[in-house]
C-alpha cells in the first residue's frame, strides 16, 4: 500500500500537533497531563477509524471522532461497568469499538478473496 504526499502531510502535522499539546500538557499538568492527552488520543481513535469509511474530510474526522470519542466511549464503558469491572468495562469498548472500525475492510478483502 502506497502513502500518498497527502498523507505524508497529515500525518507529520497531526505528529507535530500531538507532541505541542503533550509538551503543554506536561508543563502545565506534569505526567498527569500527559496521561490525559494520551487517554483522549485513546478514545478517539477507534472512532477516527470508523469515520475512515465514509466521506468526511480530514478535519471533520478529527474533529468528530473527538467528540465522538469524549462522548460515546464513556457512556459504552459506564453502560458495560455495571456488568463487570470498570477496568475491564473499558478494555472490552475499545476492542469492541476497534473490530467495529476494521469490519468494513475486512468484509471487503473476504469478498474481494472469494472473487479471485
Amino acid at each position: 500500500m502506497k502513502i500518498s504526499n497527502g498523507q505524508k502531510e497529515i500525518a507529520a502535522f497531526s505528529s507535530i500537533i500531538l507532541l505541542a499539546c503533550l509538551i503543554f500538557s506536561f508543563v502545565l499538568f506534569g505526567i498527569a497531563g500527559v496521561r490525559v492527552v494520551f487517554g483522549i488520543v485513546l478514545v478517539s481513535l477507534p472512532f477516527y477509524l470508523i469515520l475512515n469509511n465514509f466521506e468526511f474530510n480530514e478535519s471533520e474526522k478529527f474533529v468528530f471522532s473527538i467528540l465522538l470519542g469524549l462522548t460515546v466511549f464513556p457512556l459504552l464503558a459506564y453502560l458495560l461497568g455495571f456488568i463487570t469491572s470498570f477496568k475491564w468495562a473499558i478494555a472490552i469498548t475499545f476492542v469492541l469499538l476497534m473490530a467495529a472500525a476494521f469490519m468494513p475492510k475486512m468484509k471487503k478483502l473476504i469478498i474481494s478473496y472469494g472473487k479471485v
